[in-house]
């Protein structure tokens, strides 16, 4: 079980490196199509945007995996001690809430985007906003 976390945690750390990479030599080709062959490729703004997404979300929850995510810490400190404990429970509780209204939503947008296309490369949304 212990192995299976672990492949699964470098696996999506090695995915958000996959998706900066790709973001970063998207982006490249865009500047250099645009600048040095005069010609801008089309396409390079909507991977990025989508790799971008990606990342930010997949980053995110390897941060929360990592205990990486920041903390509002100057305000717990502020707490008086006796309530200290309790501050500190709510943090995973408000991630919680937030994830479950996030994957809510967010199936919701993406069965909408079943019916939409990206405008150039007519990738579905539905993949963008999965």
């Amino acid at each position: 079980m212990r192995l299976a976390k672990t492949l699964l945690d470098k696996s999506l750390e090695w995915t958000c490196i996959v998706l900066l990479a790709v973001i970063a030599v998207d982006l490249l080709l865009g500047v250099f199509s645009r600048y040095v062959l005069a010609r801008t490729f089309v396409w390079y703004d909507e991977v990025a945007r989508a790799c971008f997404m990606w990342l930010v979300f997949i980053g995110s929850a390897v941060a929360v995996r990592l205990r990486g995510h920041f903390g509002l810490n100057v305000l717990v400190e502020l707490v008086p001690d006796p309530f200290k404990q309790a501050v500190l429970l709510i943090t995973p509780l408000t991630m919680i809430v937030f994830s479950g209204a996030l994957v809510r939503f967010g199936w919701d947008l993406t069965i909408h985007g079943a019916s939409q296309s990206t405008a150039v490369i007519g990738m579905p949304m539905s993949w963008i906003y999965a």
